[in-house]
């Protein structure tokens, strides 16, 4: 198994990338890692609204985004390490690279725990979460691992912006959490990507710029940053003044997005900068070129 490294902080980018390498864009099995910029990203079948607090991302330049996989709402920011095993097996095992991971790192002293939400746990609290997708003929297998985040951003971004009065949405499932550099503070992330390239018995390789001019990779980028995918695809919620909401849709108060632009009337001024904060800087960010 190769063990790619991601040079790339953004968050969409490494998304398309691990899309890419899903569906045929690499020969597979291979560990794709990488550090995203601070952002928070969501499970495929999670309610933005519910599940972090919108104002204080906006505020804090902190990027909202929507994976594939299924699973609960998690922070990212340069202190945590994202992993992916991708495997050419429409079956995934669940319990395979978290095992091969806590073997990888009890070699190094660090002994790790595993859920049976196939999540690791150090020392009685929750050090990386994970989630799974399937297609066809490929499979992965990717999660979080903190060595050195910042956890009272992470506590104030997976706070609620709403509490929805009905919902169709994944909700997240709290626990609390650690660092690795808590417990063993000499630890870096380069140092995680020596030890599971040791462990695979071969040298990581960093992806050159050349994979962002693949179609495939532009067109997967272009469909993660498109508002039909990143807000638009929230399941079914309602709110307490009654206001329904379905794929990103006004259901109640004339055809529309559920947007700024078709709320005035509805919402209040408040409400609005609540629900709807200024997230200028993060499609700024978005306007690669490539």
């Amino acid at each position: 198994m190769k063990v790619l490294v991601s040079p790339f902080k953004n968050p969409f980018i490494n998304l398309a990338l691990e899309d890419y390498f899903l569906r045929g864009g690499f020969e597979l099995p291979v560990l794709f890692l990488y550090v995203n910029r601070p952002c928070v990203v969501l499970g495929r079948f999670q309610n933005p609204w519910s599940e972090c607090h919108l104002p204080f991302l906006a505020e804090s330049d902190i990027w909202l985004v929507r994976r594939q996989s299924g699973g609960g709402c998690v922070f990212h920011d340069e202190g945590n390490l994202n992993y992916s095993f991708i495997y050419s097996d429409g079956m995934i095992d669940r319990r395979k690279g978290v095992e091969w991971l806590k073997s990888a790192l009890s070699k190094a002293d660090v002994d790790l725990e595993i859920s049976p939400r196939h999540d690791l746990w150090l020392k009685g609290k929750k050090i990386s979460g994970s989630a799974f997708k399937q297609i066809k003929n490929a499979s992965f297998h990717h999660g979080t691992f903190l060595v050195s985040s910042d956890l009272n951003h992470l506590e104030e971004c997976l706070k609620q912006t709403l509490v929805a009065k009905s919902s169709k949405s994944i909700a997240s499932v709290r626990s609390q959490v650690t660092r690795l550099h808590d417990h063993f503070p000499h630890f870096s992330i380069d140092d995680l990507i020596e030890i599971f390239a040791h462990e695979m018995k071969t040298s990581p390789e960093t992806l050159d710029g050349s994979f962002l001019s693949r179609p495939e990779v532009q067109a997967s980028f272009r469909s993660l940053v498109d508002w039909g995918w990143l807000w638009g695809e929230t399941p079914l919620f309602e709110l307490e003044n009654g206001l329904t909401v379905h794929k990103g849709m006004l259901k109640n108060s004339g055809e529309g997005k559920f947007e700024r632009s078709n709320l005035k009337e509805i919402l209040s001024a408040g409400e609005l900068d609540r629900f709807f904060p200024d997230f200028t800087k993060q499609e700024l960010g978005c306007q690669v070129v490539f």
